[in-house]
């Protein structure tokens, strides 16, 4: 895998399906890449393959756990600058008051900016990576 020098993130997912975090950025080249910590925990059943919940993927590509790649990955998030943008999705849901928040990751992200829920989904992604809990026993979950 080609790691890239220099990363910039523009936009982020982050799913109610138990956290999972997609980050997307472009790199000094301009070409994109794409950052995915699935989280999830639900299971349909299907025999279609699996990703592993917890792990890190880059590009759609798994990054071995604790490994050189990893290290990189991390410092290049680290030093990645910000430039976030709109980007529409489909089905996208404004909250209008009153409305009630449960957990602070949810409450960030309904009342930050576009660049303060950027960093905080970059920083959650770096957080979690540099955690004792990654790595440590993630499961097979559909991709």
């Amino acid at each position: 895998m080609n790691v890239p020098s220099r990363l910039t993130f523009y936009s982020a997912e982050y799913a109610l399906d138990g956290g999972s975090t997609r980050l997307y950025a472009w790199d000094e080249h301009g070409a994109e890449h794409r950052v995915y910590l699935p989280r999830d925990f639900y299971s349909d059943g299907s025999s279609v393959p699996r990703q592993r919940t917890g792990l890190l993927y880059f590009d759609d590509e798994r990054i071995p756990v604790r490994s050189a790649l990893e290290s990189d990955l991390l410092r290049l998030f680290r030093e990645a600058m910000l430039a976030p943008r709109s980007v529409p999705r489909p089905g996208e849901m404004k909250l209008t008051p009153p409305f009630t928040v449960v957990g602070k990751d949810l409450e960030q992200l309904v009342r930050g900016t576009e660049e303060e829920n950027l960093r905080f989904l970059v920083d959650s992604v770096i957080t979690y990576l540099e955690s004792d809990a990654y790595g440590s026993g993630g499961t097979a979950q559909q991709i």
